[in-house]
């Protein structure tokens, strides 16, 4: 089944538009209450049409926006969500908004990006905050959080990004986190594809992984390794292509979208998955810089909303990673297989483990090791309950996912917007 049909969508913008009355006065974005000052001005009410969204842009003064999405190019799948973003703010501001767009961190590198968004070299990114550690120490406890999700190439896949973003705004200790930075958080956690391992060899058995030298990105994925008794290995993603080429290391931890953008599939595709816990991900998030405050409230409402289609275009470009690794592995004699059950089990208490600790050093809920697995089964319901579901396996999945199908995941968007980020919306 593709998807829900066009009533569900309008059933959907009801559902919001009755949230909104619901929360109205709950905390937003960047809210300064919709009055004067430099940032405030005439609104819009959430699923207003497009009509009255122009009606609202007639009295802005034009707004140029710096923005540097993760993209290293306005080519291909993780060029996704940046030319929706991009082509939202200007189609739907007639014209009043416009992005400059800035590809391969040409602005500002990831671990600068927090410094150029607070002093208005960027006005909006996408940052990946697990490269400062101990500058985010609550998001990186929520990447340890990531491990307690389940593996599917549809339905979990859905369900955990959606059950994890959902927990992360629930979090006032991560919103403070980047709001004393001087951030406002967009789109707060995108927890990013399944994480798998990629092997010149197949690695299904603890057996396999004894020994074995392995590419982490996390100390998450680390303490992971290590309980199956790997050796985890630092290397700059651009090293990983060479590194397995020349044998210097067995695998690597990736999803499937980087790894199909670095040609890793052409070295080591061997594909091992697990499905009721997983490596740790590689999440990042969007936010707005310095310069957030000063725009009018009609600008900061329709970038907040444009969200949904940034939820939406994530999910489409990791399920387009699903799909390309479906085609290459078959085409290199490669396979997809799942691990044994003692590998997961021995993965399983590695990662609660982690959980706990983060629990115990007070950057993660309490609870959070039972709340996490909780969430994913309860978005894995809605997930069903709008109509998509597994038709197949990680080795078939070009064969049954509509890849073409630009608005098969809008129903989903809509409805992660509506009960998860709309009590944020600036107003």
């Amino acid at each position: 089944m593709h998807g829900a049909s066009k009533s569900t969508l309008t059933a959907v913008a009801g559902t919001a538009a009755a949230v909104l009355a619901l929360t109205a006065c709950a905390g937003s974005a960047g809210s300064s209450g919709g009055g004067g000052g430099a940032g405030g001005g005439a609104g819009y009410e959430y699923g207003a049409s497009d009509e009255e969204i122009l009606a609202a842009f007639e009295d802005v003064e034009p707004v140029t926006i710096k923005y540097q999405p993760s993209a290293q190019s306005a080519e291909g799948p993780d060029s996704y969500r940046a030319q929706a973003f991009k082509d939202n703010l200007e189609t739907r501001s007639g014209g009043k908004i416009t992005v400059d767009t800035t590809y391969a961190q040409g602005i500002a590198g990831y671990t600068d990006l927090p410094d150029a968004l607070a002093d208005g070299r960027v006005d909006i990114a996408y940052a990946l905050p697990i490269y400062q550690p101990d500058e985010f120490p609550v998001f990186q406890a929520w990447v340890t959080g990531t491990t307690l999700t389940g593996t599917s190439p549809l339905v979990d896949e859905l369900a955990a990004n959606a059950a994890l973003g959902e927990l992360a705004w629930q979090d006032e200790n991560l919103v403070a986190e980047f709001e004393d930075r001087g951030l406002t958080p967009l789109n707060l956690f995108n927890a990013a594809g399944a994480v798998m391992s990629l092997c010149s060899e197949p690695h299904t058995t603890a057996a396999d992984w004894a020994g074995n030298q392995v590419r982490a990105s996390s100390t998450a994925q680390s303490a992971q390794l290590e309980a199956v008794s790997a050796s985890p290995v630092s290397l700059e993603y651009t090293e990983v292509f060479e590194a397995l080429q020349r044998n210097t290391i067995d695998c690597t931890l990736t999803a499937t979208l980087p790894a199909e953008t670095a040609g890793v599939f052409e070295v080591a595709n061997e594909v091992a998955y697990t499905t009721d816990v997983t490596f740790a991900r590689g999440p990042g998030g969007v936010f707005a810089g310095s310069a957030w405050d000063s725009w009018p409230l009609a600008v900061r409402q329709l970038v907040f909303d444009s969200m949904a289609d940034e939820f939406v275009q994530s999910r489409r470009g990791d399920l387009a990673g699903n799909y390309a690794a479906a085609e290459l592995v078959r085409e290199g004699g490669g396979s997809f297989a799942e691990m044994d059950r003692e590998t997961q089990s021995l993965i399983r208490a590695a990662s609660e483990g982690l959980v706990e600790e983060k629990v115990g050093d007070g950057l993660l809920p309490e609870g959070s090791v039972e709340a996490i697995p909780a969430s994913v089964s309860e978005w894995r319901d809605i997930v069903t309950e709008l109509g998509y579901e597994d038709e197949g396996s990680f080795a078939d999945f070009d064969a049954w996912y509509p890849e073409d199908d630009s608005d098969y995941l809008t129903p989903l968007g809509e409805r992660y917007f509506a009960e998860v980020m709309l009590p944020h919306r600036p107003s």
